[in-house]
């Protein structure tokens, strides 16, 4: 199979006995692996279910990104337009960086940054509070776009000019919305990245990707 591709790196074979999830997980630790890759199955049945809860306990469990591969196809390997979390934390340059430099080895045409806003309720009854509310989401849209844009500033032009870069707001209850606005937009990869400390924010992300997890909503990239 391996010689099937005209890979010019160095190739290593191992082998060993023992569970998947506590052998692949020394192997990645021993090896200073910077990405495993799983297949993955969208949800878990009948013989599948083995499978889909190896990839998902690997993912939580080693310490190297992981990419999950379940849109698997021998025709087609790039990816059109891809989903990355921009929700404000110290691995957001990472993250959105890490995207542009994957969409151009993919041969990506779309790269949507989502940001997840928290937005502060307001009670809307009359003709004022609805204003207030309107310029308070516009606000706070402008003040998450600044951010992205700073980020977007730094990375390499080369990488950004092919690709048509998209900056997309969600407001509404917190957590569980980039995973479904990525299978509504039809995007063929979802990039994210996991927590380091799991304060308000990072339960967001947390919550996200457990959710992810449980119901990939296309092939994902999970950066570490």
């Amino acid at each position: 199979m391996v010689k099937e591709f005209a890979f010019a790196g160095e190739v290593a074979y191992i082998f060993e006995q023992g569970k998947p999830i506590k052998v692949l997980s020394k192997i990645c630790e021993e090896n200073k692996i910077d990405l495993l890759i799983l297949g993955a199955v969208k949800r878990e049945k009948l013989m599948k279910h083995y499978l889909g809860s190896v990839a998902r306990k690997l993912t939580k469990k080693v310490k190297c990104s992981v990419l999950l591969i379940m849109n698997q196809s021998q025709k087609e390997i790039y990816k059109k337009h891809i989903v990355v979390n921009g929700l404000e934390s110290e691995k957001s340059h990472e993250t959105i960086s890490t995207a542009f430099y994957v969409a151009n080895s993919l041969s990506s045409k779309k790269i949507t940054i989502v940001e997840e806003i928290n937005n502060t309720e307001v009670k809307v009854d009359d003709d004022r509070s609805l204003r207030r509310a309107a310029i308070n989401h516009e606000r706070k849209t402008h003040q998450e776009n600044l951010r992205v844009k700073k980020i977007l500033k730094v990375i390499p032009k080369e990488f950004k000019e092919p690709i048509d870069i998209k900056l997309q707001g969600i407001f509404g209850k917190s957590g569980y919305s980039i995973g479904h606005y990525a299978r509504v937009v039809r995007s063929e990869l979802l990039i994210m990245h996991t927590p380091t400390h799991l304060n308000f924010v990072k339960k967001i992300v947390a919550n996200d990707l457990s959710f992810i997890l449980s119901e990939l909503p296309t092939d994902v990239l999970i950066i570490k």
